[in-house]
């Protein structure tokens, strides 16, 4: 028989096979208490942090005063502004009292405006938080009119106290909201009220306006 004859294959020594998953039973990790410890240390020091910021947050939170139910309403001055701005305009500065629960939110004179015609503005809330904008000028044009009215035509026309008043007036529909703009001739200037209050606050305005000329 010649050396070249296949010899059988060599069983593998059981001390070099492994097993793909461990054994039963096998023992678990363990690990120190010091080891313990470092682990747990972030942990305990996120929470002590956590603890010692509310301590420093909560006294604030409680001695911070309780928001008012009422939304914020400035309470400009506007005599003493309308005082002011009598020494530039060309005209009178309106500046009706409105009455109680009336406040102005602000009142401004702008000599240079973007479309060159100077205008003292007020602007009025009402007791029901509702926006009315006075806005008043010396040297008013139909192209300012045309912008201050949305180029809205005249809708209805009303007499209070002496003066004459252009309604425009637009109803909501698609993209365009409501817009209301009242339109008055004064002894030296004109005079718009524009705002989404109602008609009987755009009226109490007016009717104001005409008594303290």
């Amino acid at each position: 028989m010649s050396d070249s004859a296949t010899t059988p294959p060599r069983k593998p020594d059981e001390s070099q096979v492994t097993s793909a998953t461990p054994e039963e039973g096998a023992p678990l990790p363990q690990i120190t208490t010091k080891q313990a410890a470092k682990i747990n240390a972030p942990i305990r020091g996120m929470v002590i942090s956590m603890a010692v910021l509310l301590m420093l947050i909560l006294p604030f939170l409680w001695l911070a005063p309780k928001p008012d139910a009422q939304p914020y309403r400035a309470d400009v001055n506007v005599s003493e502004e309308a005082g002011f701005v009598a020494e530039q305009a060309e005209f009178t500065p309106a500046a009706p009292e409105l009455g109680e629960n009336w406040t102005a939110n602000y009142a401004r004179w702008e000599a240079n405006s973007q479309d060159g015609v100077p205008t003292w503005s007020v602007g009025y809330l009402s007791p029901d938080y509702r926006l009315v904008e006075m806005v008043q000028t010396a040297e008013s044009n139909p192209t300012w009119l045309a912008q201050r009215t949305e180029l809205i035509p005249v809708t209805d026309q009303k007499d209070l106290g002496g003066i004459s008043w252009d309604i425009h007036h637009r109803d909501p529909s698609g993209k365009q909201e409501e817009f209301t703009a009242w339109v008055g001739t004064l002894d030296d200037s004109t005079v718009i009220l524009t705002g989404k209050a109602t008609e009987g606050e755009f009226e109490h305005v007016a009717k104001t306006l005409a008594e303290g000329r």
